[in-house]
């Protein structure tokens, strides 16, 4: 009577196995699902941070572009034209006087003029190109942290080895690193701040892989994914944060190049009219050589308002600084 013992475990066996076999199939159609899901997570949070990389670069390329014109344009003017004058005295205004701008006469005409001139020496006077390196650079630094070097009599050579020098303008222009291109990660820890997220993922393949394995594997690409897609949203976040305050420094500072051209015309038909004795004008000539003095110490307070500190963050006081620069303006 064995015989129906032995075929009754047989079958037992048999519906066992059956189901370890339908159990492990089910396992690896789970964990396919999770790693197409996990993937696509990766992807749009590569998809997120190197869309507003972008953005952010074009900001800041946008704002250096100006800056450069500015140079070669209305505050080239404002060197010359200024400097035909005699006799001048410069009284401050309150709005001024809340920005710690100093005097003028001895701070900011000088700072203009050492600027100017070391972007000439650079070969960035009028007429020059602008590479999209400088441009960066020029957006995100001060004229201190840009042109300093300047000063010690050796000239810049090019302005693009600045922004290579600055792993998050290296970044942000190419979104990889000089030094192996670590891409979003890269991103992530070169704008400090932000823990950098486990290296992305690669999702291999399940097929050769038991069932119970490959969901295990599977849910872990899925907890990976998960940490990697919040580290990107955090990265834009900061990136947008750049980009808004650059934006906005961009604004502030074309309004002030126009009303600086418009003033620098009006002085310029003073001149001819009166003479370049400040103490003989007119309290009407008088008044329109002080308002273009005010724009000019504006616009000076703007070149020396940076984007970014020397780590590659937004420096936490330029929003406040350019707020109170537009209000002034007002």
């Amino acid at each position: 009577m064995p015989i129906p013992l032995i075929i009754g475990a047989a079958v037992a066996t048999g519906i066992y196995g059956a189901y370890k076999s339908a159990k492990g199939v089910m396992d690896r159609n789970e964990a396919s699902g999770l790693n197409q899901d996990a993937k696509s997570m990766v992807d749009n949070a590569q998809k997120l941070v190197d869309t507003q990389r972008k953005a952010t670069n074009d900001a800041i390329e946008a704002y250096g572009a100006r800056k450069l014109r500015a140079f070669n344009g209305v505050i080239a003017d404002f060197i010359e034209t200024f400097g035909k004058l005699k006799n001048v005295e410069v009284s401050q205004s309150p709005e001024l006087d809340k920005l710690n701008l100093g005097d003028f006469s001895t701070q900011t005409l000088k700072g203009l003029r050492q600027d100017y001139q070391a972007l000439k020496d650079a070969g960035l006077g009028l007429g020059a190109g602008l590479g999209s390196g400088a441009a960066l650079a020029f957006g995100a630094y001060n004229g201190t942290m840009l042109l300093a070097s300047a000063g010690t009599g050796a000239a810049i050579s090019t302005l693009s080895g600045a922004a290579a020098t600055n792993a998050t303008l290296a970044w942000l222009g190419g979104g990889t690193l000089a030094a192996g291109g670590y891409g979003m990660a890269g991103g992530m820890m070169v704008l400090g701040g932000i823990v950098a997220g486990p290296a992305l993922a690669i999702f291999g393949h399940i097929v050769g892989n038991k069932g119970e394995e490959a969901l295990n594997n599977a849910r872990s690409n899925m907890e990976t994914a998960k940490t990697v897609s919040a580290d990107a949203k955090k990265l834009a976040t900061e990136l947008n944060a750049i980009e808004r305050v650059t934006t906005l420094a961009n604004g502030t500072f074309s309004s002030i190049s126009t009303k600086l051209r418009r003033s620098v015309r009006e002085l310029e038909k003073v001149i001819e009219l009166e003479g370049r004795d400040f103490a003989k004008f007119e309290e009407r000539s008088q008044e329109k050589v002080l308002r273009t003095v005010k724009f000019a110490q504006l616009i000076k307070a703007m070149i020396d308002t940076p984007i970014l500190d020397n780590n590659g963050k937004l420096a936490l006081s330029t929003e406040k600084r350019v707020q109170d620069i537009a209000e002034a303006l007002a």
